[in-house]
This record gives structure tokens, C-alpha cells and sequence, in this order.
């Protein structure tokens, strides 16, 4: 049976036909672009697909089968034929996901198919932040913003801000085109996932651009210094295979893992040991262990290392950095012992929390790696591979970006909720003169625009995508291979239309035009270069070969100074792994996912150690204020026996003002307690610590648990 009658036959079935009472045909049906023949009832297609929810950018092949939807045809609700994706897989030749994929990953498609996606463009009526909008066409909405486009870059073209996710691609590229033809600056990130804290190490210590690649698969030691690998940090799925590699990969050798951080996580579930640092204190670690390594002679590249880096090591105080990082001389010469030992050490460095000083801390850490004879070698540290394309350079990145969106006189939102992650923006966003958001969902910053112009679904449209962490040269690709479900549009399109409409005509980039490049300046070009896209974008993308140097180009990492200790109840919080950094609370399947450590679902609660929990008189699900100078919640109690006495910690996800049925009202957001905490070299987003207060609220909580018993006893400590 071909498609055609099979759609009939679905038709005549449920309901009686596919057309309304007077007789008209009812909307077209989404088709995969693909001949017509192709889809057979209970017969899958697989396209290769991207995933999007984090900088990884892990591709991924979505199973396609013939399926239904209602729809409404002059008030009767009919069934109607469609192609829909059914699954999501990890693609098997990624060279990232290998053929895995992440829960973030599995439940992107709750994105495509959610009920509160936007059907079409919206024009603000009430006030900035109600959420309160009508439809508009897209003719009309345009024309509103082809006119406020047009007078500003007449008037004061610097003073426009584009808003953009961290992530290099086809779309960075168009969107740093269409800013370079109206005279714009280039756009920003907000600092939120965005690994600027390890990128500018990297380029400090190195002497590289882009994050760097940790092959831990063949080490035989690890040290992790603020970074939760097998958890949301730069690429899990990578480095969870990689993990497992190290493990148990190799025939009579297991490595070892050592984990530093201020939480106990799931990279601190896994390791041989965790080193419970104190918040903030991961900078004065790294400098207490590299000085151990100096001053004792254990470094086996200390004749090699910069002479500046070996004297900046060396003049540490070891005493103040066990007293600033809360880890004793005993277990960092334990630490230092054991690296110098191994045959194949590194040292991964990291801020899954950002801190004030992740900067410095993460360049102390990388440097640990030099004095190693880490850096290039098997097991160690490689640099980032290009991929050939430039598209690495047109990656925003977040300096400055508060400043320039409090004097910005147009802002474009693109991919980010910084109303949510960084909560003080919204004075800034309340002042902004036009606020144009192209979120295919109304959340806490499209709710601060004045015209909200829905994107496409990852899914329904074509892209090239860099990821921010890669083993070698790779570029992941989509073609678009479902119709759109509802009236919206791709972003490029529309930045190219408003700027031909002022005269600022550009041309775009897509998938076609990043692989052919690749072609035009491949060494050896594989086959005509029709043949050669076609083939790359059916296989959803190109992977090259790692060339070029290994080892760093670095005369030392400047200077390190050790803070003072943060004293007092301290407050952080963290990226979930349900939820990252709040992008995927509108996902049901992922408000059901049990959290790996309280197994919470449906709400985040705040971890606190036993001791805090009894002197508040407080238990699993009782109700705490937790108040800092920025701001305060409410939130229900998990006292995690392995939380680090005083310290409070809190995952991010939940506290939504405005994300649709399954997110919004739910929770509370702690970045109000954390304020405007930033990193002092990138501008990037910190999750604190910062000082608070705790009280217990004479109320009863409610903390919705897969398990009420916890399953291990407290975890070792030093």
C-alpha cells in the first residue's frame, strides 16, 4: 500500500473522511519532504537529526512513522494524517554521543510537540512582564519591526543588542552577517552555559582558542577540580563514555578518579575519592596542590614548565590555601603524590558552578597540567580541533552584555531567558524601547517583549552546528525533513527579510553552504561537490581528521592571588541534570525524572547537611526561607548526608514566572537569592556562593520524592 491510499484509509476511518461538512478539504498534510511511497504504515524512517539542548550539539536520528493529530475544521474535531517523529536516538557515527544520548536529548521532542508551543506571531497589549498578547500576522509584525530597525540604525545603530545562545553554527554565522550589514555590534551571550570561565583559561594557559579536550579515556589518573563531567558539564555524553572507558575499557587497567568539588555530584558519586571543597575555594586548591608539586619536586615537567609558572607555584602559601579551600595539607599531598605517581595524569578543569573567581581558578587548574607534562600527551589535555569552517568566530560570547542591555535602545532575544537566569536584567528589559524575541515558547523573557516572532523547532528546520567539545574536527548537520505544525518561521529568514526591507540586504549561511566550504578547501575533496553535500547531509554532518600541533604555546599563566574565605551559611546553586540551566522545565518527561541525588520530581528542593537540618529543627519536605541581600524563597527541606556542613544547595530548573503548563508557577528560581554574582574575567553568570540566612517556615512543604529512603549511607570525606 503506497501513502496516498494509506492516508485515505486512515481518513475514512477515523471519522468518516478527512474533509469538513461543507465539503472542503481540511489543511494539508505534514509530509516528510520525501517521496510519497516512502512512508508505509508501521514502517520507520530515520533522519539524522541535532541535538540542541546544550552546546554538545550531539547528533541524533529521529524515527519517522505515519501517525495522527486532531485539529479543529469549522468547530468539528477531526483526526489528521501525519508524519511524525516517534523517537529520538543518538546517531552511531557522532563522534561525541557514539550512539547515546542524554535524557535532556530524549525528551527535546516534548519540544516539538509540546501544547504551548506558539502558533504564530504575538504583539504585547498589556504591561512588560504580564504576558499578556494578541495574534498578529506576519506581514504586520514585521512591518512594526522593519520601522523601529529602520529609525534605529538611522539614529544610533551601537545601541541595538542581539541576545544569542553560545553556540557556533549556521546560525551564529547569519545572525553575525545580519549585524555586520545594519552596522550592529556583535551579539552576546548572557554567560549561561556558555564554558567562558574554561575557554579564557584555555587561551590564558595555552594559548588556544576554544575548550579544550580532556582524554581521559587513556589516563591513568584523573583530578577534576570543579568539574561535574558525568553531570551537565560541556559534554556528559562524551565524557560519560569516556568515563567508562577509563574504567573498564581496558584489560588489567583501571583508572582512578579524584573529584574536587563544594557539592556532592554525580562525577563525586562515581569518583575513588572527593575532595569536599569549600565554595570558592577551588582556586586555593589548585594553587595548594601545584605548589606541593613544585616545592617537593614531584612534578615530572618541572624542568620543562615556564619559569614564571614554576615561581608563581612556589610562592603560594600552602597553610592559607588548606584554609581557604577547606581541604587539609594531608589530603592535597596525598593529591600531589598520587599525580606524580600516575603515568598518565590530568588534571580537568572546570566551574560547573561559576564562581567570582572561575577564571582564575580554572587557569590555576589547567596550569596543574603543564607542571604534569599533561598537555598534548596521551591521556592529558589536547587543544580544540577547527573545523575549517570559521564558524568558531562568530560564537557570542558574554562580555559586557548587562551593560550594553541596560543602554540598549533594541533588543533581539534569540535562544536565551536571561529575565530567568539572571533576574536582575528585568529592570533592564522593563527600560528597553522595542524587545523583539523569537522564542517558540512565551517564557520569562519573551514575556518582556514587545512582538514575539516564533522560530521553527530545531527539529522542522535545516542547520550546521559546531559543538563546543569534540574529539576531532566536526561539523553536525539537519535538513529539514518535516513540515513546520504551525504558522512559525526560521529566524535566518526573517533577519534577512527585515534587513533587505531597509536596504541592508545579506546572505545567509545554512548547511549546504558550511559543507560546501568544507569542500572547497578540503586537501582532498571527496567526489563533486553535489555529491559531496548530499552524501554529508544525509549522514547528518562531516567529521574530519585531528591535525595540526598538540602542545601548548604558553609562557607562563600570570599571576594567582588566593581570596579571602566566604564565612558564614553559604548558598549555591547548579545547572540539574534534568533541567540544565532551566531551558527543559517545560518538558513533562523531565519534571518525572527523578533527581539523581533527593529523586525529587515535579519541584527542586534545597540540600541541607543533618547538622544545619537539626539545629532548625527541620526534616525531608519541611518548609525553609532562605534570604540573602539580593532576594529570598520558599522551599521544601532534603537533608543530604553528604552535603558539606553549612553549605546550601540548590539545583536549577524550577521558579518559572512564565514557561507554559508544565513549568510555570513551579518552584522557586534560586538565582533570586544569588543576585547579580559574576565571574570578574568573563562577565559569565555565577551560581554564587553568597551569605544567607535560613529559617524554617511554620508551614507544611511539599516534596514529591521517587524514593523516600535513601539508598547509601554518608559517603567517605577526607
Amino acid at each position: 500500500m503506497d501513502r496516498r491510499n494509506f492516508v485515505k484509509l486512515v481518513g475514512t476511518a477515523s471519522g468518516g473522511a478527512i474533509t469538513g461538512a461543507c465539503g472542503k478539504q481540511t489543511e494539508e498534510i505534514i509530509p516528510l519532504l520525501v517521496s510519497e511511497d516512502e512512508l508505509v504504515p508501521g514502517v520507520e524512517e530515520w533522519h539524522p537529526a541535532i541535538c540542541g539542548e546544550c552546546g554538545a550539539a550531539c547528533r541524533t536520528s529521529a524515527r519517522v512513522m505515519a501517525a495522527e493529530r486532531e485539529i479543529e475544521v469549522e468547530g468539528e474535531r477531526l483526526r489528521q494524517p501525519v508524519a511524525a517523529i516517534k523517537k529520538l536516538e543518538g546517531h552511531p557515527d557522532d563522534p561525541i554521543g557514539g550512539g547515546r544520548l542524554c535524557a535532556r536529548g530524549h525528551a527535546s521532542l516534548q519540544s516539538l510537540y509540546n501544547p504551548d508551543r506558539l502558533r504564530g506571531p504575538l504583539k504585547r497589549t498589556g504591561s512588560r512582564g504580564d504576558g499578556e498578547f494578541e495574534p498578529i500576522s506576519w506581514e504586520a509584525a514585521l512591518s512594526e519591526v522593519v520601522g523601529v530597525l529602520e529609525n534605529q540604525v538611522a539614529s544610533d545603530p551601537d545601541r541595538i543588542l542581539y541576545l544569542a545562545r553560545p553556540q557556533a553554527g549556521s546560525r551564529s554565522a547569519t545572525v553575525t552577517r545580519f549585524l555586520e550589514a545594519i552596522g550592529a555590534p556583535p551579539a552576546r551571550s548572557t554567560g549561561v552555559g556558555d564554558l567562558a570561565p574554561e575557554i579564557e583559561a584555555a587561551r590564558r594557559v595555552f594559548g588556544w582558542d576554544g575548550m579544550p579536550v580532556y582524554e581521559i579515556q587513556d589516563s591513568t589518573l584523573v583530578l577534576s577540580i570543579g568539574a561535574d563531567f558525568l553531570g551537565g558539564w560541556a559534554s556528559p555524553v562524551l565524557y560519560s563514555r569516556r568515563y567508562g572507558h577509563m574504567r573498564q575499557g581496558r584489560r588489567e587497567l583501571r583508572g582512578r578518579l579524584i573529584h574536587a568539588e563544594s557539592r556532592f555530584s554525580l562525577t563525586a558519586w562515581n569518583a575513588n575519592r572527593w575532595l569536599p571543597v569549600w565554595p570558592g575555594g577551588e582556586l586555593a586548591l589548585a594553587l595548594g596542590i601545584g605548589h606541593l608539586l613544585v616545592a617537593e619536586g614531584l612534578a615530572p615537567a618541572l624542568d620543562q614548565a615556564p619559569r614564571g609558572l614554576v615561581s608563581t607555584f612556589a610562592d603560594i602559601d600552602l597553610a592559607l590555601a588548606a584554609e581557604i579551600s577547606g581541604i587539609g595539607v594531608r589530603a592535597m599531598r596525598e593529591t600531589a603524590n598520587s599525580l606524580a605517581e600516575a603515568s598518565a595524569p590530568v588534571v580537568v578543569a572546570g566551574a560547573s558552578m561559576v564562581r567570582e573567581d572561575s577564571s582564575e581558578a580554572v587557569a590555576a587548574a589547567c596550569a596543574l597540567n603543564v607542571l604534569l607534562g599533561s598537555v598534548g600527551a596521551s591521556g592529558g589535555v589536547m587543544p580544540p580541533p577547527t573545523s575549517g569552517t570559521g564558524l568558531e568566530g562568530t560564537r557570542p560570547n558574554p562580555q559586557d552584555w548587562e551593560a550594553d542591555l541596560a543602554a540598549a535602545e533594541m533588543v533581539f532575544i534569540d535562544g536565551v531567558n536571561p529575565a530567568y537566569n539572571s533576574p536582575a536584567s528585568r529592570a533592564s528589559l522593563e527600560q528597553v524601547g522595542t524587545v523583539v524575541c523569537f522564542s517558540g515558547f512565551l517564557d520569562d523573557t519573551a514575556a518582556f517583549a514587545d512582538l514575539v516572532l516564533p522560530d521553527h523547532d530545531p527539529l522542522e528546520r535545516g542547520s550546521a552546528s559546531v559543538p563546543d567539545v569534540s574529539p576531532v574536527p566536526t561539523v553536525a548537520t539537519i535538513e529539514a525533513f518535516v513540515k513546520p505544525l504551525h504558522d512559525t518561521r526560521e529566524t535566518e529568514g526573517v533577519l534577512a527579510a527585515i534587513a533587505a526591507a531597509i536596504g541592508r540586504p545579506f546572505d545567509g549561511v545554512d548547511a549546504g553552504g558550511v559543507l560546501s566550504k568544507l569542500h572547497a578547501e578540503a586537501v582532498s575533496p571527496s567526489g563533486p561537490l553535489a555529491q559531496f553535500v548530499r552524501d554529508r547531509l544525509r549522514a547528518g554532518g562531516w567529521i574530519g581528521e585531528r591535525t595540526g600541533p598538540r602542545q601548548a604555546r604558553t609562557s607562563g599563566a600570570g599571576t594567582f592571588a588566593i581570596g579571602a574565605r566566604r564565612e558564614g551559611m553559604l548558598f549555591q546553586t547548579y545547572p540539574s541534570v534534568q533541567f540544565g540551566h532551566g531551558d527543559g522545565a517545560n518538558r513533562p518527561w523531565l519534571q518525572e525524572l527523578p533527581d539523581p541525588t533527593s529523586s525529587a520530581m515535579w519541584g527542586v528542593p534545597v540540600e541541607l547537611d543533618p547538622g544545619t537540618a537539626s539545629g532548625l529543627g527541620v526534616s525531608n519536605g519541611s518548609l525553609v526561607r532562605v534570604e540573602s541581600a539580593s532576594g529570598s524563597l520558599e522551599a521544601p527541606v532534603y537533608v543530604n548526608p553528604a552535603a558539606i556542613p553549612g553549605v546550601i544547595s540548590m539545583a536549577l530548573g524550577q521558579g518559572h514566572t512564565t514557561f507554559g503548563r508544565y513549568a510555570s508557577g513551579r518552584g522557586t528560581n534560586p538565582m533570586t537569592v544569588v543576585g547579580g554574582v559574576r565571574d570578574g574575567g568573563t562577565g559569565a553568570v555565577a551560581h554564587g556562593p553568597v551569605t544567607v540566612a535560613v529559617t524554617k517556615v511554620d508551614r507544611k512543604g511539599r516534596l514529591i520524592r521517587f524514593s523516600h529512603q535513601d539508598r547509601d549511607e554518608a559517603p567517605h570525606r577526607v
